[in-house]
């Protein structure tokens, strides 16, 4: 009884590492014009019950969510990995100006629930936009476009 406690605990440890919930976002830009369409991804490593976009006054969804899933299995020495990824896609537009936080999604897994990562972009107005020059003025915390 005593040697299978510390095999136990070490297979708990193991699936526990490896049952670990990674769910991010990204965007495609760090900087837009208001109503510029810009890509925004959320990807979790899990499978999950329930998918939400919390919903921002200061974003518009102008088409999403698209859905990729993608599931792999290695074999290596007897030993098996399962791995999963879920994407989900969503066009977003901005209707103010200044930094601005991309809205956090959220899933639910086994009753527990997770959030994205926070992503910040800046957006600008259409004043600081000089078409003759085809230049934007630089602003603080961006780089030119």
């Amino acid at each position: 009884m005593k040697k299978t406690i510390p095999v136990l605990i070490f297979i708990l440890f193991n699936f526990s590492i490896s049952a670990q919930v990674e769910f991010t976002s990204e965007i495609s830009k760090d900087a837009v014009m208001i109503n510029e369409p810009f890509k925004v991804e959320y990807k979790i490593n899990k499978n999950f019950d329930d998918f939400n976009l919390k919903g921002n006054e200061n974003f518009e969804v102008i088409s999403g969510p698209s859905t990729s899933f993608q599931q792999s299995i290695n074999m290596t020495n007897g030993k098996t990995e399962k791995t999963i990824s879920v994407t989900y896609t969503y066009f977003l537009k901005a209707k103010t100006a200044g930094k601005q936080t991309v809205p956090k999604a959220g899933i639910k897994i086994h009753g527990k629930y997770y959030y994205s990562d926070a992503k910040d972009i800046i957006v600008i107005d259409a004043e600081y936009h000089n078409s003759k020059e085809n230049d934007i003025k630089d602003i603080e915390g961006t780089s030119k476009l």
